[in-house]
Parts: structure tokens; C-alpha cells; sequence
């Protein structure tokens, strides 16, 4: 190892230092590879994990104490591949990709770690098109209210979801997502910062920080008047909403 990789190394573990929680209910579930840190306590209720890759080490955990079923999404042949080989009790497992639009979604293929893996649309050496829902889809399908913990390892499509969700007012209160600013076409890592700085100002904090992952915890407050806020949508998203609304 050169003397500038060694400092660059020192640096970022400096500053993912600087982010993460000291509170013994922040901790890892799952192993190293396909783990996430989380806030132990908030006791979640709906879970939406989108990016399977390799392992599921982390939805799997869940799952053993989960009131009720895991979402899980991934429509990549990887994807595919891993949950053949998993017995996913109280997992439920789509096919489909999350984007901020529902249909057909373009992707890139891109040589990633001696893999064609799939991306967000850039200047890849291919082009391929997955069924895809936005948050909204899937909630009304779901009758689901609000989210609990959202997990999101989908190769750039995270800036885009995030910014619909804070947008949408969606009560989303634990968020764990890996950043892949190199995947997003024509953004540069300033765009990461960007969207740590809007999730600040609406109301998130970091509680753990490692490369690209982060994991976020709305403030309570402020997740509580998005519960509220919600109630005035019971209309349009009919009964079955109205009711997951009255459980909480």
C-alpha cells in the first residue's frame, strides 16, 4: 500500500468516524458483506429492501422477528440467482426494480467487480429494460401508510427516489442506503452531499456512515407530523390505507 492510499484510507475513516453513533442500540444485522447498521428499538413494522446482489444476509435477519412479511425487490438476474438459493421465510420477494416511475426502466450494463452488473442509464456497453415501481405503487398495493425502514442498493437510482419520497412527504423512518455517485450520469460526488443536506433538512440524521453506506433515523417528531400530514390523503388511497393509518 502506497503512502497516499494509506492516508486517503486514515482520512475516510476519520470522517466516517465523525458520523457514526456511539448508542449501543446502533448496530449491524447480518454479516459483513451483505449486513446493514440499523437503530435496534424502533421495533419497524413495514421494511421495503431494494438491491439483492449477492446475499441477503440483512433481510434475512429481519425476517426472524418481523411482524410481518419483508418486501424485496431486485429484477437483475443476480438478483434472480441469489433468491433461488435462499429459503426466504416471511420474505416476499418482486421481481421488479424501484424507480420513480412504474413500467418499463432502462438500465445500463457495467463491468463491476469482474461482473456485468446493472446500473441507473449512463454510457455503459448495453442497454436493458426491467419492470420498475416508485414507493407510491407499492405502498397502495401494499395498503401500507407509512415505511419503517427502507433499504436501497440500486446502483444510482437512489438520488431520484430520495428526492420523490422527501418531495412526496412519505413517512419513510429509517432509511439505509449505499451512494454511487460515479453511476449517476453527469453528477459528480458533490451530488451525494446534496442529498445528505436535504435529508438534514428534512429532519434525518446519520447515525452510521462507512463509504458509500449510510444509515439515516428521521427525527420522531418529525415523523410523526408526516403520519399526520398523510391523513389527509384517506380518500384517494381508499380503505385499506385509511386503516394502516389507525394501527399506528
Amino acid at each position: 500500500m502506497t503512502l497516499n492510499r494509506w492516508l486517503r484510507n486514515k482520512a475516510r475513516f476519520a470522517v466516517d468516524q465523525m458520523f457514526c453513533s456511539s448508542s449501543a442500540d446502533v448496530q449491524r444485522v447480518g454479516n459483513v458483506h451483505s449486513g446493514w447498521v440499523i437503530q435496534q428499538g424502533l421495533d419497524p413494522l413495514v421494511i421495503y429492501c431494494a438491491g439483492v446482489g449477492q446475499g441477503i444476509s440483512f433481510e434475512l435477519e429481519l425476517a426472524k422477528t418481523s411482524r410481518r412479511p419483508i418486501l424485496v425487490f431486485d429484477p437483475s438476474p443476480q438478483g434472480l440467482a441469489t433468491m433461488a438459493e435462499i429459503d426466504a421465510g416471511n420474505i416476499e420477494f418482486f421481481p421488479v426494480g424501484l424507480a420513480t416511475t412504474t413500467g418499463a426502466v432502462e438500465f445500463s450494463l457495467t463491468r463491476q467487480d469482474g461482473e456485468v452488473s446493472r446500473s441507473i442509464s449512463d454510457n455503459g456497453f448495453g442497454k436493458v429494460s426491467f419492470d420498475c415501481w416508485d414507493l407510491a405503487t407499492v405502498m397502495r398495493r401494499n395498503g401500507d401508510a407509512v415505511i419503517d425502514l427502507l433499504k436501497m442498493d440500486i446502483e444510482g437510482f437512489e438520488y431520484e427516489i430520495i428526492d420523490q419520497f422527501l418531495e412526496q412527504g412519505i413517512p419513510v423512518r429509517q432509511l439505509c442506503v449505499e451512494f454511487h455517485s460515479w453511476l449517476a450520469p453527469g453528477r459528480t460526488f458533490g451530488r451525494t452531499w446534496k442529498t445528505i443536506a436535504k435529508l438534514y433538512r428534512a429532519g434525518y440524521r446519520i447515525i452510521y456512515k462507512h463509504r458509500g453506506d449510510h444509515t439515516f433515523v428521521l427525527k420522531e417528531s418529525r415523523f410523526r407530523e408526516l403520519v399526520k400530514n398523510r391523513t389527509k390523503e384517506q380518500v384517494r388511497w381508499g380503505d385499506a390505507w385509511s386503516k394502516a393509518l389507525i394501527q399506528r
